[in-house]
């Protein structure tokens, strides 16, 4: 290849590498890419307001089914997840995606780190403590690109963690680990009534998790969405009773940030409109912060900003968890 052919295909990868993709009305931005790993269903917790329960979605046939994603549809999702600006590849499921093949996992995230920066796994983590069958897995998944990782702790008390998702093991332990493996660690609170309620909760999961070492807290409310997957009722039932509007809460960090109270400070916003607050002051680290954030259900993606993509077992993409008909690629 000549210097002009050299140059040129230079332009062409150049272009390539920077072309957005158009949809609806404008150009789609994507800010992460959710990848739900298999249509496993059984979990390792059992949290009484259960995300996957009432996520509307495709229902197996066969629970002892675990399809997996295929690679070369998953090579297909992550470079449509590039084209569209996505920082982040999210490994997630309906149930927690800890229990996969550990050579899946490697390879998934070093698949992942092909195309973006950064990779996270939601978890509760429970598979991950030491003593634990997949505690051995954990730096090997660092090994091969994990970048950060989500814990969904339910609560600072962690009495009140065990009993609210029936996992006997406090976290706390598991936090340090993931630290000292260089891991960037977020921590998922689900407000409802039975357990933090209240911005006073709040702020004080933030002190206890961030005193352990939590540098993001992202703050959800009990889901409760029009049409339902595999729910029990018991789970319906529970999530109607608990359920607490967060928008509130959020206005209150909103004046407590302006106020410059608790240690609150307002950062940048998420490209959607969401208010980012940066906690620091508070904890026994002088030097640490958190970055704290809330996530309302009925958050619909803006416009042409996507949340994130998610890509299902099935090989496609799509615009949210909701509807199977708002298909991508």
């Amino acid at each position: 290849m000549d210097k002009v052919q050299k140059f040129f295909q230079f332009v062409s990868n150049y272009v390539s590498g920077h072309r957005s993709i158009a949809h609806g009305s404008g150009q789609m931005r994507a800010q992460s890419i959710s990848i739900q790993l298999s249509t496993r269903e059984r979990c390792t917790a059992g949290c009484k307001f259960c995300i996957s329960r009432t996520t509307p979605g495709t229902e197996i046939e066969d629970e002892r089914a675990k399809d997996e994603c295929k690679m070369d549809r998953l090579h297909v999702g992550l470079g449509f997840a590039k084209q569209t600006g996505a920082t982040h590849a999210i490994l997630t499921g309906r149930a927690d995606p800890s229990q996969e093949r550990e050579e899946y996992l490697i390879d998934v995230i070093k698949t992942a780190r092909q195309y973006l920066p950064l990779v996270d796994m939601h978890t509760n983590g429970f598979l991950f403590q030491d003593g634990m069958p997949k505690a051995h897995v954990l730096p090997k998944l660092v090994e091969a690109g994990l970048t950060m990782i989500t814990l969904s702790i339910a609560s600072h008390d962690f009495e009140q963690n065990r009993d609210l998702m029936l996992i006997k093991k406090s976290p706390a332990d598991l936090i340090q680990k993931c630290r000292s493996l260089g891991l960037m660690v977020r921590a998922s609170l689900v407000i409802n009534k039975s357990g933090v309620q209240d911005t006073a909760g709040i702020l004080e999961y933030i002190r206890v998790l961030g005193n352990l070492g939590v540098q993001q807290v992202v703050i959800r409310e009990v889901w409760r969405p029009e049409s339902v997957g595999r729910a029990t009722q018991e789970v319906v039932d529970w999530n109607t009773k608990n359920w607490i509007d967060i928008a509130p809460l959020q206005k209150e960090f909103t004046k407590f940030g302006k106020k410059k109270l608790h240690g609150i400070r307002i950062g940048n916003p998420l490209p959607w409109g969401t208010p980012v607050f940066l906690v620091g002051g508070i904890f026994d680290e002088k030097s640490h912060g958190v970055n704290v954030t809330f996530a309302r259900c009925e958050e619909a993606n803006g416009g042409s900003v996507i949340k994130s993509v998610v890509h299902k077992p099935d090989g496609h993409g799509y615009r949210n968890w909701d509807h199977n008909g708002d298909i991508l690629y």
